[in-house]
C-alpha cells in the first residue's frame, strides 16, 4: 500500500508546483494583455429648469394686410400711388373711367322715375275703381325694382374708384394707367399702418404643446446682422395646417424704430419654459435613438461606461432634452461614445461642463 500512494502524492505535489510557478509567471509575464480603457471626454450636465429655444424661420408681415380692388371691371383712368408710398385715410389712390358706369347710374335714375309715375297713376286709378287691385300691385313691384336697380348701379359707382381704407403703405401696385382690369382684380396689396408687424412660423405637434401666448423671443434679419428684435408668440393654432400638417404660431414683431419691409425672412428664437426639470443633453452623446428613446453612455465612479435609455421630451439643433429625476448632475460621455460598449473601462481624455441657457437670453 505505501508502495502505491507515494508516488501519487508526489505527482500531486509536483502538480501544485507547477500551477503556482505557472500563475506567477503568468503575472510577471509582460507580454499580457491586461484590459484597456478608452480615452472619452465627459461633460457634466446639471439639472435645470432655464427657457429653452425653439429655432425656426418666417416671412415678415403686417398683421392687416388687404387686396384693393374695384368692384366693377373696365378701363383704369388713373392710378395716383406707387409701391412702397406712405398714403393717409381716404386718400384717392385710382379711379376707372366712368363713363359706362354713370350712364348706367343716369339709367336707373331714369327708370326709377318712369316707375315712380306709373305707381302714382295706376294708384289714383285704383282709387277711382278704373284700375284694379292687380295693376297696382305690378306698378308698385316695378317701383320697387327700379329703386333697387338705383342702388346698385350707385354701389357699382362708388366702388369704381379705390380710397385708402386707413393709414398705410402700398406695398405693391398691379395695374396700370389704360388697362382693362376684371371684377376684383387686385389693383393694391395694402399694409396697415396702425397694424403690427408679424411672422408665421410652422411647428411640429412635439412643440406646439410647449408655446404658450405670450412667450418671448428674438427675431433676427439679414438686413441688420447686428441688430435683434424683441418678439412675443400673439397667436397659437388650435389645429394643424392641412397641407402641411404643422401647427401655425404667430409673433409680434418690435421694429425697435427701423424700417422692417414685409417680405423679410427672420430668424426667429422662441424661449420656451418647461414646467419640469431637464437634462440638456448634446447631440455628440448620442449613440441610438428613435421615435420613442433614445441611448448614451455616462461615467460610473468605477470609470466604466453605463449605457442609459432615455425618452426625449424636446429636440433642438444640437441637444436634446429628458426629464431630470434627481437633483445631481450626470456625467455624460460625449467624444468617443460611439466606440463603446456597456461596462467598458474608460479613462477621461477631457472634461467640460454644459450651459444650459440663462434668463438674460429673454431680456
Amino acid at each position: 500500500m505505501k508502495s502505491i500512494f507515494f508516488p501519487l502524492a508526489i505527482l500531486i505535489v509536483s502538480a501544485g508546483i507547477y500551477s503556482a510557478c505557472t500563475s506567477s509567471q503568468a503575472e510577471q509575464d509582460p507580454g499580457s494583455k491586461p484590459e484597456v480603457s478608452r480615452a472619452v471626454t465627459v461633460a457634466s450636465v446639471e439639472p435645470s429648469q432655464a427657457p429653452l429655444t425653439l429655432a425656426s424661420s418666417g416671412v415678415l408681415a403686417s398683421k392687416a394686410e388687404m387686396n384693393l380692388s374695384f368692384k366693377t371691371g373696365g378701363i383704369v383712368a388713373g392710378i395716383y400711388a406707387d409701391e412702397g408710398r406712405l398714403v393717409r385715410k381716404g386718400q384717392l389712390l385710382a379711379k376707372l373711367n366712368l363713363a359706362e358706369i354713370n350712364a348706367a347710374v343716369i339709367q336707373a335714375e331714369a327708370s326709377l322715375n318712369k316707375a315712380q309715375r306709373d305707381y302714382e297713376r295706376t294708384d289714383n286709378l285704383f282709387r277711382d275703381s278704373v284700375a284694379t287691385l292687380e295693376q297696382r300691385q305690378d306698378t308698385q313691384t316695378a317701383l320697387e325694382v327700379a329703386q333697387a336697380n338705383l342702388q346698385v348701379a350707385r354701389f357699382n359707382q362708388q366702388h369704381s374708384v379705390i380710397y385708402a381704407p386707413q393709414p398705410g403703405k402700398i406695398l405693391k401696385r398691379k395695374a396700370e394707367v389704360n388697362e382693362l382690369v376684371e371684377p376684383g382684380n387686385t389693383i393694391f396689396e395694402f399694409a396697415s399702418a396702425k397694424s403690427a408687424q408679424i411672422i408665421r412660423i410652422g411647428v411640429s405637434d412635439r412643440n406646439i404643446v410647449r408655446v404658450h401666448a405670450l412667450d418671448s423671443a428674438h427675431v433676427a434679419f439679414d438686413a441688420y446682422p447686428e441688430q435683434v428684435f424683441p418678439a412675443f408668440v400673439s397667436e397659437v393654432a388650435e389645429s394643424a395646417d392641412e397641407r402641411t400638417g404643422v401647427f401655425e404660431l404667430e409673433l409680434t414683431v418690435d421694429n425697435q424704430g427701423y424700417d422692417l419691409k414685409n417680405g423679410f425672412i427672420g430668424k426667429v428664437n422662441i424661449f420656451i419654459t418647461p414646467q419640469e426639470r431637464y437634462y440638456k443633453i448634446p447631440m455628440d452623446a448620442l449613440v441610438e435613438a428613435d421615435e420613442q428613446s433614445a441611448a448614451i453612455f455616462v461615467a460610473s465612479e468605477e470609470n466604466r461606461a453605463k449605457k442609459l435609455e432615455l425618452a426625449p421630451l424636446y429636440i433642438g439643433n444640437d441637444y436634446f432634452t429628458t426629464l431630470a429625476n434627481t437633483e445631481s448632475p450626470l456625467n455624460v460621455i460625449t467624444s468617443g461614445a460611439a466606440y463603446l460598449q456597456d461596462g467598458m473601462l474608460i479613462s477621461e481624455a477631457g472634461s467640460r461642463k454644459m450651459e444650459v441657457g440663462s434668463q438674460k437670453n429673454r431680456d
